[in-house]
């Protein structure tokens, strides 16, 4: 039983998100797409790590974009200027997330993240070349391999996931 079965039977709260029911044919990935909303705040926020984890049924949070921004004030504006804040944004971190984001992407799409898919001569998570991983198959040499291909290739996962989607590969 998943983590997340226990959530099937509770009120989620929907004032800045919304909430939908898993529907036979449902995956993270479309859901992902047709709200327009990472896998991996999908993942997080519903306790959801793989489509094993999605039963028809489940109520998902889908998070709002707009979830942060302050509610427009309902007290009459004063003369006074008020000072807008306004979150800092860390560049590094939101890359790394796009970048992570990127690599889960490439993934699913290349072996619905299984670290022993086949094609051919293309083996793992990220079907990698057999060549490439010299006969060490290990998700840890998998992994390795893929930050090493992609960096050189590619320079980074988000570069990488643009040519998969531009050409079917990467």
């Amino acid at each position: 039983m998943g983590l997340l079965s226990i959530f099937r039977n509770v009120n989620l709260p929907t004032t800045a998100s919304t909430v939908v029911t898993v529907k036979s044919g449902d995956s993270l990935q479309n859901l992902s797409d047709k709200y327009n909303v990472f896998i991996s705040v999908l993942e997080k926020d519903n306790h959801k790590y793989s489509n094993d984890d999605l039963l028809v049924g489940d109520r998902l949070l889908i998070p709002n974009q707009h979830k942060n921004e302050a509610k427009p004030s309902t007290k009459p504006q004063t003369s006074k200027k008020s000072k807008t804040s306004h979150p800092k944004v860390d560049p590094q971190a939101a890359w790394n997330r796009a970048n992570a984001d990127a690599k889960a992407w490439i993934s699913f799409h290349e072996s619905t993240d299984s670290y022993t898919a086949t094609n051919g001569q293309y083996y793992g998570r990220y079907q990698l070349d057999r060549n490439y991983l010299n006969g060490d198959f290990s998700p840890s040499n998998q992994e390795r391999v893929a930050e090493h291909y992609v960096s050189d290739r590619y320079g980074s996962w988000v570069n990488a996931k643009a040519h998969w989607v531009t050409h079917n590969w990467y």
